[in-house]
């Protein structure tokens, strides 16, 4: 039974105000490209990586590694490049940049000149790379491709067929024992590669799309069909059609890409209507410069915490998830209701807990879990749940509660998207005159 002394108790909510602010959260952002021909085994490449990070790319989150392994089409890596490799992923990690990654065979538009003439070979520089991917696996956000085709983006290559994509895809996952995400270029390749019971079961829940012709023509070059097409199975579809099958099937996973500049530019109100369809969560920041600077010089004219901002930022800032608390109540001294919403494109991909956290002002800090799964937070959606406050004990005045959201593997904070919020964001106080104290036990 609950007891409490004294007179009325109070709770006064905090301040919900909407933040438009920068928000690290890991996973999604603006990137910069990083270009590695292996085989110049010169350092010079890691140092002029080294000096962009510190300029380019230091208010960034993510970069894209691109390994080229071209010159080894006829052969295994050898020992040194394999080292060579790693270095490369340590400069990142020592940067603290989580990593998408891109192995590729050409950069320049020849894929069938330059990839190997027998699948096996791929398949054993896929394992040699795992070998690295393993060891840092946690700053790997999500690998690219299947090593072939122009630049790597899956067009112009020999291994295009349905078994060849999924054998490379699943030896892929297994070199690296599942432990990141992987992404195809395309959505019809995504429903040919999964349309395999066996490849769904090894591949369920790990299998994203990057985008690089996203506004580029109205295809996005090629990514989608013609006209209208429904989508029927594997074929590719029209645009639109093409777009709700994204919305459906990509909220949890880290899509991203790069725009091109078409002849008519994109706006950033139509880009962001489309990217947040898609669930986009990572972008290029340099290209292509025309349609980026397009997007600095328009301003958001909407009432709100956005007023004023460039449409650049403004789409940068939604990348991914971005939650935001919008109410928290009282139904009784120990039942607290939270409603949040998702403004951000896409939804949390990593496991996440959510946390309520009481602080006393006696100083003592009483934690609990709430039951809710925030992978479940869907973009442009609003979520609620209410939470049962713990045991409190002792003659206390008055209690702050927080909310916390942490990621699961490392513990790392994910931060709400309002004013004055940091690693916990303040939903509100108790207070009362006199002194109280609830539990469940008789007194």
């Amino acid at each position: 039974m609950q007891t409490w002394h004294g007179k009325r108790m109070k709770f006064q909510k905090a301040d919900f105000s909407e933040s438009a602010g920068k928000i690290d959260n890991p996973g999604c952002g603006w990137y910069h490209v990083y270009s590695f021909a292996i085989q110049e085994l010169s350092q010079m490449s890691l140092k002029e990586a080294e000096g962009s990070l510190n300029v380019d790319s230091k208010y960034e989150q993510l970069v894209l590694v691109l390994i080229d392994i071209g010159a080894f089409r006829t052969r295994v890596m050898p020992k040194e490049t394999i080292c060579y490799i790693e270095q490369i992923f340590q400069l990142f990690h020592s940067y603290k940049k989580q990593i998408i990654l891109r192995v590729v065979y050409d950069r320049a538009g020849k894929g069938m000149e330059r990839e190997p003439m027998e699948r096996s070979l791929i398949e054993t520089h896929m394992e040699q790379i795992g070998d690295i991917v393993l060891k840092y696996a946690e700053d790997i956000l999500v690998i690219q491709g299947i090593f072939v085709g122009n630049w790597g983006e899956m067009h112009g290559s020999k291994f295009l067929d349905i078994r060849d994509m999924r054998e490379l895809l699943c030896c892929l996952h297994r070199s690296v024992k599942g432990s990141c995400c992987l992404a195809v270029r395309t959505p019809s390749q995504w429903r040919k590669i999964m349309d395999s019971s066996r490849v769904f079961q090894e591949l369920k829940g790990n299998m994203a799309l990057f985008n690089d012709g996203l506004f580029g023509s109205s295809t996005d070059l090629g990514t989608y069909g013609e006209g209208n097409t429904p989508v029927r199975g594997c074929e590719p579809a029209g645009r639109a059609e093409e777009l709700e099958w994204q919305s459906t099937h990509m909220e949890n996973l880290p899509n991203g890409g790069e725009a091109v500049a078409a002849k008519k530019l994109v706006g950033y109100r139509e880009a962001a209507e489309e990217m947040r369809k898609i669930h986009l969560c990572y972008l290029n920041s340099v290209w292509q410069e025309e349609l980026l600077e397009l997007w600095r010089d328009e301003k958001v004219k909407e009432p709100g915490c956005w007023m004023g901002f460039s449409g650049y930022d403004y789409i940068g800032r939604h990348l991914g998830y971005r939650f935001v608390i919008r109410d928290a109540r009282m139904f009784s001294l120990r039942c607290m209701y939270i409603e949040l919403e998702n403004i951000g494109f896409a939804g949390l991909y990593e496991e996440a807990e959510c946390i309520l956290i009481i602080e006393t002002d006696d100083g003592n800090i009483i934690q609990k879990i709430v039951d809710t799964d925030p992978r479940r937070w869907k973009s442009g959606q609003r979520e609620q749940f209410t939470v049962t406050l713990p045991d409190v004990e002792g003659r206390i005045e008055s209690l702050r509660l927080y909310l916390k959201l942490q990621r699961k593997r490392d513990g790392r904070s994910l931060y709400f998207a309002n004013k004055g919020a940091g690693d916990k964001m303040l939903l509100g106080r108790i207070e009362k005159k006199g002194f109280f104290r609830f539990n469940r036990r008789e007194r």
